[in-house]
């Protein structure tokens, strides 16, 4: 049965988007659609089973891991979590694809042959990142994450605009050049298990791996994780590898940037935990948790100004996706139950809230003709509903009690503090704090802010109930998860962070 599961999630947008490719208008919509619907509905189904531990049925369960297909498919809950936030929010930019690419084309900033390219490249694009948390080999995981980028920067360049382009090879060059360093990574930690494993098979799965990392050469497994750093750190997004974060998120279609900032940056994160849990395993907490505190407290520190000065909405939530994930990667290098609790809810929650403000931000970007801030305002009467989620989102993502994020936040600080880490989480706490100062500047006046004379909107705003429905629906739950937390919810989130819990303070 999970077999077949894994099959669903990856082979119809794989098929799909060879459909797509040569289609345009409705067709590509709906070959899309149906493609997507299917690897959502798998990917969502596949997840729930895993993270609520139902029967497994055709499949091996070994240490409440998921193993299929002779394990080269191994998921465990932290894997499982992944993919269900890949379905969910690859379910919303698919939902605004159709009514956001269709403008492009009416506008001409998007040539209508182009539109099944851009069908065929999304559906590819989910498929990469479906399939990360589904490998256990850190190699097949490395070529999976390689694909992202491939795939992602050609869908950040697809309008062709001159700024299009240099986001695009910017992205390109960087991206394979960061994932370069994590491959290196990989070969390391792989000559450091042949010595104990010889030339077996499974020398790079990740389940073998953590089982034998007390026997890993230390020297080899350091210099891995320095090199998975610094090549996944570049897909994350962590300073001082983050400049081609604002140009590619920012220049994307608004459906892909939630894609990019909603899952793509998470799963490079995950990537890099992989290891760091086999670094933990075989050198201690101190090494790879004392690393992932230093570029979290600057990724954190280095997104600050740039939030505060910002003219640019898009560019703003870029910012913004640099801080929510050096924020990750501080709890993470915390350690403990609180913080690590907080790091999971955290990445969920994030990943619904970027995904929902990015595609609010392209609705008012259609609307208002323009990504600057100071022409962006006034939203609530000129486009109630984009303008409205938009303004109330960012207020949320900045950590507005007693919001989920507020609570995720507040737990990764705490629980930093409690570990032993006191000076880096009143560091976290001032400029956590800061940032939320910044956001509600911005969040209030795209709300109540007076256009200026020369601002006339480009198109009067259409969705309707569902539109309302759609963007609302993800914002409601973050606010919520504040204040109250399902008991399936709380297990499914206790389950990924035990996964995590070998880093513990």
């Amino acid at each position: 049965m999970n077999e077949l599961l894994v099959a669903c999630v990856l082979l119809p947008p794989t098929i799909g988007g060879l459909l797509a490719w040569r289609t345009q208008g409705r067709m590509a919509e709906l070959v899309a659609a149906v493609a997507m619907s299917l690897a959502v509905i798998a990917g969502l189904v596949l997840a729930v089973s895993v993270l609520a531990g139902w029967p497994v049925i055709g499949s091996r369960l070994v240490n409440g891991r998921v193993v299929v297909f002779d394990g080269i498919v191994v998921i465990d809950a932290f894997g499982a979590y992944l993919l269900g936030l890949t379905s969910t929010v690859a379910a919303l930019a698919m939902a605004a694809s159709p009514r956001y690419i269709r403008h492009e084309v009416e506008s001409g900033a998007l040539l209508a042959r182009v539109e099944g390219r851009y069908y065929a490249l999304l559906l590819w694009f989910v498929v990469s990142l479906a399939a990360i948390p589904l490998l256990d080999n850190l190699g097949l995981l490395w070529v999976a994450i390689e694909a992202t980028t491939v795939v992602s920067a050609l869908l950040v360049g697809i309008t062709r605009t001159p700024d299009a382009i240099e986001a695009a090879w910017k992205y390109l060059i960087l991206g394979t050049v960061g994932v370069g360093f994590a491959l290196l990574g990989t070969l390391l930690i792989y000559a450091s298990s042949v010595h104990v494993l010889g030339q077996s098979s499974d020398a790079m799965n990740w389940t073998r791996l953590i089982s034998i990392a007390p026997s890993l050469n230390p020297s080899l497994l350091r210099l891995a994780f320095v090199f998975a750093l610094a090549g996944y750190g570049t897909k994350i997004g962590l300073v001082p590898f983050h400049t081609w974060l604002p140009d590619a998120h920012s220049q994307a279609p608004s459906p892909i940037s939630a894609l990019l900032s909603g899952v793509s940056i998470t799963a490079a994160l995950y990537a890099l935990v992989r290891f760091h849990l086999v670094a933990v395993g075989g050198l201690g907490s101190d090494f790879s948790s004392n690393l992932l505190i230093a570029f979290g407290l600057l990724s954190l520190a280095v997104a600050l100004p740039f939030m505060i000065r910002q003219e640019d909405l898009k560019r703003l939530l870029a910012y913004s996706s640099i801080e929510h994930m050096g924020l990750l990667a501080l709890g993470i290098g915390f350690g403990g139950p609180l913080a690590l609790l907080g790091v999971v809810l955290h990445m969920g929650l994030h990943a619904l809230t970027k995904a929902t403000l990015f595609l609010s931000a392209g609705e008012l970007v259609q609307q208002y003709g323009s990504r600057r801030l100071s022409a962006i305002r006034g939203t609530l009467t000129g486009a109630p509903v984009a303008g409205g989620v938009l303004g109330s989102g960012i207020l949320l993502l900045g950590g507005l009690p007693p919001s989920g994020i507020f609570a995720t936040e507040f737990a990764i600080v705490v629980g930093g503090a409690v570990t032993g880490h006191v000076l880096a989480a009143a560091i976290a706490a001032v400029l956590l704090a800061l940032a939320f100062a910044a956001l509600a500047f911005h969040g209030t006046r795209l709300m109540w802010g007076h256009r200026g004379r020369d601002v006339e909107l480009g198109y009067v705003a259409r969705g309707g109930r569902g539109m309302a429905i759609r963007l609302a629906a993800p914002l409601v739950l973050v606010a919520a998860a504040g204040l109250w937390t399902p008991g399936p919810v709380a297990s499914a989130l206790d389950a990924v962070r035990a996964v995590l819990g070998v880093t513990g303070g």
